[in-house]
């Protein structure tokens, strides 16, 4: 796809070692041609029991990004950033009407929308927006969720309401800042000087693979996604780039399977052993029968079953 000029994009998401379906999903793309090009980036992730977790991320992201990425809109990049959030909102609302099962359905959104010198970013959840600078890792999102006692999400996009209220901001980028756009399977998962130190290792793509990887680590409780942005030296021309089209890397022995959801069979064998040894010791204490003597296997057992 192609990349405005001093812009390089590398992106990464994978289900997580625990989960089965994956509900987070990214968006990447262009609008605009030489210094007016703009690049979109978002990430959705849908609400974890809720009916269409995955439907949500990803209606969500149609609506974003067919706002922003509309070429005959001349607005400025946060009224573009807007338009796309209240359509996202306004797909998601029209989804559940049309499909009833779906209509709690919701999710995050988290979005940035770059170009010349300057980011707008839009945000509702908890997936999380990172800057880092020369070293030093800064936040930029605030978490629309209570931690105590359980983690409860206070904001979102759908839950069956057609407007969304997402936080707005604007600001300045500089040459070597990298943006980290990750989902709550990542940033829960690795401490912040973790994602400090891998998230600048190598290439944009080759730094959100590590990201992902680092959370499957830790357990990979959660889908995992990461997008990073890096903001390249003035004169660079404007690239293509070739983000991952499958899920995970094929190589299986470096990304796990997500584990089975059966009940293990070694508690049963425990179980199994326990009872053995109860039996055991209660027909020795009140029959007399010691069952772990030779001459019980050899003699007794025999003249037990034919007398």
């Amino acid at each position: 796809m192609r990349i405005p000029a001093g812009v390089r994009v590398g992106a990464c998401t994978h289900t997580g070692v625990v989960r089965v379906h994956n509900e987070d999903d990214y968006l990447v793309g262009t609008v605009g041609q030489g210094d007016d090009a703009l690049l979109l980036c978002g990430i959705a992730d849908g609400i974890g029991g809720a009916a269409g977790g995955a439907e949500a991320s990803r209606t969500a992201l149609h609506g974003l990004g067919a706002a922003v990425l509309d070429a005959s809109l001349t607005t400025d990049a946060e009224a573009r950033l807007r338009a796309g959030f209240d359509a996202a909102a306004e797909r998601l609302a029209e989804q559940a009407t049309a499909v009833p099962f779906l209509r709690e359905m919701g999710t995050t959104l988290t979005a940035m929308l770059l170009g010349r010198g300057r980011v707008v970013v839009g945000h509702v959840g908890d997936t999380r927006l990172y800057r880092l600078t020369g070293g030093r890792l800064e936040q930029v999102t605030e978490d629309h969720a209570a931690r105590e006692p359980d983690n409860v999400l206070l904001r979102w996009v759908g839950g069956g309401q057609r407007r969304v209220e997402a936080d707005f901001t604007a600001l300045t980028t500089a040459p070597g800042e990298r943006w980290l756009l990750l989902s709550d399977g990542i940033w829960s998962v690795v401490t912040e000087a973790e994602l400090s130190r891998l998230a600048r290792g190598g290439d944009p793509n080759a730094a959100a693979a590590a990201l992902v990887a680092r959370a499957l680590d830790g357990g990979g409780p959660d889908n995992a996604t990461a997008v990073v942005v890096e903001v390249a030296p003035a004169g660079a021309t404007e690239v293509s780039a070739e983000l991952p089209r499958d899920e995970r890397p094929r190589s299986r022995d470096r990304w796990p399977r997500a584990r089975s959801l059966q009940a293990p069979w070694w508690p049963w064998l425990v179980f199994a052993l326990a009872l053995a040894l109860g039996g055991g010791l209660l027909l020795q204490r009140v029959w007399g029968i010691d069952v772990w003597s030779a001459r019980f296997w050899e003699r007794d057992l025999w003249s037990w079953i034919v007398g």
